[in-house]
């Protein structure tokens, strides 16, 4: 379960249905979310480096987005990527949702909420 002094994030597409399915969610269960606007706001580098080393090499770059192919990474070879500079440079490489619980200052659990009912053993 969620402690009060923990914060929740959502890295939202609003276009995205997942994502939408997940803010549902949560807004039903009554968590308390911050949203994070990731296509329209600068994104917390901090937070996001965070994120990024928690869920390691876990599905966080779209590789089906358009982007993607124009800078012609090699598929095959995500590993010696700098994810974390690639998603500031473009935000909509970020799989979605993803949802981020700050377990302290240096440290969060994050999930990617596909399909979105894996939401429910994340708390």
């Amino acid at each position: 379960m969620i402690s009060s002094n923990q914060t929740i994030y959502l890295y939202h597409n609003k276009r995205c249905s997942k994502s939408r399915q997940a803010l549902e969610f949560l807004n039903k269960n009554n968590i308390p979310v911050i949203i994070i606007d990731y296509l329209n706001k600068a994104i917390d580098k901090d937070l996001l480096k965070k994120t990024l080393l928690t869920l390691k090499d876990n599905g966080v770059i779209r590789k089906e987005e358009k982007i993607f192919n124009q800078l012609k990474i090699p598929k095959n070879n995500l590993a010696n990527i700098n994810k974390l500079e690639l998603i500031i440079k473009h935000p909509i490489l970020l799989q979605r949702p993803i949802i981020v619980k700050e377990i302290n200052k240096k440290m969060v659990a994050a999930l990617i909420c596909r399909p979105v009912e894996l939401i429910k053993n994340f708390f």
